[in-house]
C-alpha cells in the first residue's frame, strides 16, 4: 500500500470520526431541548400538561390557567389581558367586610366620652335643683355643643358599611340625651321640687335607662371591632 492509500484512509477515517461524534452530540443536545409536560394545579384545581419545562424554563398554557382561576383571556395588540373574576369578589368582599375601621372605633369612643360627661352634667344639675339658677342653661349648652360638635368628626370618620351602621346608633342614643336634657331642664323651671331633689327619680328615668344602657352596649362593640345592634339604641 503507497503512502498516498494510507493518508488517504486516514482522512477518510477522520471525517467518519466526525460525523459520528455530529451526531452524537446533536442528538445529546435534542434531547437535552425536548419539552417536558407537567400537570398545572392552582388552589386544588389541576389541568394536566399545562406546563412545558424547555430548557429549564416553565411555560404555562395560558388557557388552561385561566380555565382553572375562572378567569377570562383577552388579546390585544401587544398584551394579553387575564381577568381573575375570583380575585375581583375576593376584593368586593374585603370592602364589605362587617368589622368596624379603626378610624372610626377610635373617634366613636371618643364621642361616647363626650356624652358621657353630658349626661353627668345633666345629673349634677338634677341634683341642684332650682338652685342652678340662671347659669344652668347655658352650661348645659356647652355640653351639648360639645357632644354634637365631636359628632361631626365621628361622622366623617364612617368609611365602612359597618361604621355607618354604628354611626346610626351613636345619633339615636345623642338624640335621647338630648331629649333628656330638654326635659330635665324643663322639670326644673317648673320648680317640682320632688324632682329636682330626690336623685331616685333619675335613677329611675326610663329615658335614663335607656341611653345608659345604648351607651355600655356601644362601648363594648366598638371594643370589639365588629358591628351589632341594641334595641336600647333605637
Amino acid at each position: 500500500m503507497t503512502s498516498f492509500e494510507i493518508m488517504d484512509k486516514q482522512s477518510h477515517f477522520r471525517l467518519l470520526t466526525a460525523v459520528v461524534l455530529s451526531l452524537i452530540f446533536a442528538e445529546t443536545a435534542f434531547g437535552q431541548n425536548v419539552p417536558q409536560k407537567k400537570t398545572l394545579v392552582v388552589n386544588g384545581r389541576a389541568a394536566e400538561g399545562a406546563v412545558l419545562q424547555l430548557d429549564g424554563h416553565p411555560y404555562v398554557d395560558l388557557d388552561a390557567l385561566a380555565r382553572i382561576m375562572n378567569a377570562t383571556v383577552k388579546f390585544e395588540t401587544g398584551r394579553v389581558i387575564l381577568t381573575v373574576a375570583a380575585a375581583e369578589a375576593d376584593a368586593k368582599s374585603a370592602r364589605a367586610a362587617p368589622g368596624l375601621s379603626k378610624g372610626f372605633a377610635v373617634t366613636a369612643v371618643s364621642q361616647l366620652a363626650e356624652m358621657r360627661e353630658w349626661k353627668a352634667a345633666i345629673a349634677s344639675a338634677i341634683r341642684s335643683g332650682v338652685a342652678g339658677g340662671n347659669w344652668l342653661a347655658p352650661w348645659l349648652h356647652e355640653y351639648r355643643l360639645r357632644a354634637e360638635g365631636k359628632l361631626s368628626q365621628t361622622s366623617l370618620a364612617a368609611k365602612t358599611e359597618s361604621d355607618q351602621q354604628a354611626l346610626q346608633l351613636l345619633k339615636s342614643d345623642l338624640a335621647n340625651l338630648g331629649t333628656w336634657d330638654s326635659n330635665t331642664q324643663a322639670t326644673i323651671l317648673s320648680l317640682n321640687g320632688e324632682q329636682t331633689v330626690n336623685p331616685a327619680v333619675a335613677q329611675n328615668d326610663p329615658l335614663l335607662a335607656k341611653i345608659s344602657e345604648c351607651g355600655h352596649f356601644l362601648d363594648a362593640m366598638l371594643v370589639g371591632g365588629e358591628f351589632a345592634d341594641d334595641p336600647s339604641c333605637h
